[in-house]
């Protein structure tokens, strides 16, 4: 059934953004809390974001997300004042309640009702309160408030010390007066504790129209804190606190309450030069905050991301003419022409053009906590269905990684996390019997090195037996037995990555069915990423993936094979050497070369594309090393011409996928340059 709320399309992103953020922060807290970390600052976080969607909520008239998060908000206040205790059965609670607020947020994003019925929720979490807590309905303040509102007719302006008098009007034109009014109770319920307020939030909260809003709050903050958390509400025309204007429609104007010259705190008497600037500031003032109230400490914006991507577009071609008034530059030096003028206007653009590129790919930056932080929440839920005990411990949080591979990454991620939770860690009996703690451990990491970004998924748990993993493929016709027999331990480890291969006993809705692995190594590949692994039996896993920074702009070497240019990513690259044809020996009819002291197998480009040959010139050659995990390859090409930073263009679907190649990317000189796909080079190589 379609649903409508009072929302416009402007603020509509604004909201789901919120509201994501604050659930994403009710998971990760709620998950803290089950660990033990019951600080009084989480505690303060978790209350912090229910009461802030609560507020949103009702901002927008979504009565159910907003009787449901008042429910939640009562037991965390509980918590919060320890009237209330932790326990698995509470969180388990909460984690339910969060999951049925997404649903209640998806019927704002898609104007539609969920079918799901929030009563059990509302009152599973009524009954975590105690006879003597029972939550008062949504719509309702405290007994304490409500007594004291029912007297608040003429709110007296007698002020001790810590106490406030706010009285706001609110604009008659306003399309939601009632969401105003709720606006500014929720910001004096951040400051403060409201001692008398008219109208009741019962009023408030019933739509209907209110012009004028009364409140006695009492408050640790000063003046300017309270003028500040109501200057961030909109819609509203005039705001008096103890007697003193901090907004009216006439910003000279300062009208006195009837009973101004009564006894106020220290900190809220401003000096008369200040009430001015006041005014002068508020119109600034209000505009710097959205619809919803959110300080803007970061200074964000939000973009379309069409726009973001037309702006990289433009820089890569800036980049194009960039890299050729270089190849001109280059050109006139070694002429010996006195060209200074124009040289110093290239290296002045090569400057900007530098620092232009770099802002541009820093803000398509994103932190990998977009990513990392629904692992908590994953972990607790699937070791709860099997039966174990595990932690999740995230480090590099805060390390940023372009957006696309943001959504890339995604998908491997979790596929690696299931993995561990169903195959790495161990049941708490086995932990316990070899003389390991009960709870075992998933740690993600993430860190920059060199240009790269090193991604990690490590267990503390048994290992994988690399003896099952091939006589699983023996079993399932993958490899014979004599292949089997001449793989190396790294080898045997590196069979998870074969499609359909699983040693697990039985299928599982998290594993089991050989499917996950193969996919997590091709989609990494595809995007220049790499993966191996690291394993010791009875101590652990770990999953190493290195990606490139971004897939817009790939610093890459060039190289000529038979007059054709190729851009080899240098995130693939360990090394280059003078490949002399002396040195170049076959195994089994396939080319190789000795590098210090080890077999190094060989590609030339030249055969795998099929290049025309031309005449002979010089004999030696040069061998570029890449490598994907543990294994690597030497690229056989005749000329290294340099590093350059080139800019991704895709082939098109006229031309296709084209086995080894993976784009393409235009030169200074508008010459094109074809993208090695190094990975589809091993497959090509069949290494």
């Amino acid at each position: 059934m379609e649903i409508i709320f009072d929302i416009n399309e402007e603020e509509l992103p604004i909201f789901l953004a919120e509201v994501d953020e604050h659930l994403q922060a009710l998971d990760d807290s709620l998950i803290r809390l089950e660990r033990g970390e019951a600080d009084p600052e989480l505690l303060q976080i978790v209350f912090r974001a229910a009461h802030t969607i609560k507020g949103m909520s009702g901002m927008i008239g979504h009565q159910r997300m907003t009787d449901l998060t008042h429910a939640m908000e009562t037991v965390l206040d509980g918590v919060r004042k320890n009237t209330i205790q932790i326990n698995s059965r509470l969180i388990n609670v909460c984690l339910d309640a969060v999951d049925h607020l997404r649903m209640l947020r998806n019927e704002v994003s898609e104007s539609q009702t969920c079918d799901v019925d929030m009563n059990d929720i509302v009152i599973a979490l009524k009954d975590l309160i105690g006879a003597d807590e029972k939550a008062p309905a949504a719509g309702q303040v405290s007994n304490q408030q409500q007594a004291a509102v029912d007297s608040s007719a003429n709110l007296k302006v007698d002020a001790p010390k810590g106490t406030f008098h706010v009285r706001a009007k609110i604009d008659i034109k306003s399309m939601a007066s009632a969401a105003r009014a709720f606006q500014l109770m929720m910001a004096l319920q951040d400051v403060g504790e409201i001692q008398e307020m008219k109208p009741t939030q019962a009023e408030i909260e019933s739509s209907t129209a209110i012009e004028d809003f009364s409140a006695v709050v009492r408050s640790e903050q000063d003046f300017e804190e309270i003028r500040s958390a109501l200057m961030r509400i909109s819609g509203v025309n005039e705001i008096y606190i103890n007697g003193k204007s901090v907004l009216a429609d006439e910003a000279e104007a300062s009208v006195p309450e009837p009973q101004a010259e009564q006894a106020e705190s220290p900190a809220a008497t401003p000096a008369a030069g200040k009430q001015s600037a006041w005014a002068k500031d508020i119109s600034g003032e209000r505009r710097a905050h959205n619809p919803f109230g959110r300080r803007n400490t970061d200074m964000t914006i939000r973009m379309n991301v069409e726009r973001l991507d037309n702006l990289v577009n433009l820089v890569g071609e800036l980049i194009t003419d960039r890299n050729h008034l270089k190849q001109i530059h280059s050109r006139l030096t070694r002429m010996n022409s006195n060209y200074d003028k124009i040289s110093e206007t290239i290296l002045h653009l090569g400057r900007i053009t530098d620092e232009l590129q770099e802002e541009v790919m820093h803000i398509r930056m994103l932190p990998l906590s977009s990513v990392f932080g629904k692992f908590p929440r994953m972990v607790h839920d699937m070791s709860r269905k099997v039966g174990k005990k595990i932690d999740i411990v995230i480090r590099g949080e805060k390390t940023e990684m372009d957006r696309s591979m943001l959504e890339e990454i995604n998908d491997p991620l979790i596929h690696l996390v299931r993995n561990s939770v169903d195959h790495g860690v161990e049941s708490p009996s086995d932990r316990l019997a070899a003389g390991k703690p009960e709870r075992g451990t998933i740690t993600l990491t993430a860190r920059h090195e060199q240009g790269r970004i090193i991604l990690t998924v490590e267990d503390d748990g048994g290992g994988i037996n690399a003896a099952k993993l091939r006589a699983s493929a023996v079993e399932k016709g993958m490899i014979t037995p004599e292949e089997a027999a001449l793989l190396t331990e790294e080898q045997s480890v590196d069979l998870m990555f074969m499609a359909g291969l699983s040693t697990a006993q039985k299928v599982t809705d998290i594993s089991g069915r050989g499917v996950g692995l193969d996919i997590v190594n091709n989609n990494i590949q595809r995007i220049n990423g790499s993966i191996s692994v690291e394993t010791h039996l009875g101590r652990g896993t770990s999953f190493i993936i290195t990606l490139p920074l971004t897939l817009a702009i790939v610093p890459s070497l060039l190289v000529k094979v038979r007059q054709t240019t190729f851009a080899i990513p240098l995130v693939m690259i360990t090394e280059t050497f003078l490949l002399k044809k002396s040195e170049i020996k076959y195994v089994y009819q396939k080319p190789v070369t000795m590098l210090r002291e080890s077999v190094l197998s060989l590609v030339k480009i030249s055969e795998v594309f099929s290049l025309p040959k031309i005449e002979a010139g010089t004999q030696d050659t040069f061998a570029v090393v890449v490598q994907s995990g543990k294994q690597r390859i030497g690229l056989v090409v005749d000329e290294l011409v340099g590093e350059e930073d080139v800019v991704v263009k895709p082939l098109g679907a006229f031309i296709g996928d084209i086995p080894g190649i993976s784009s393409a990317a235009i030169l200074g000189e508008g010459q094109v340059a074809l993208i090695v796909d190094v990975f589809g080079l091993f497959k090509l190589a069949g290494i």
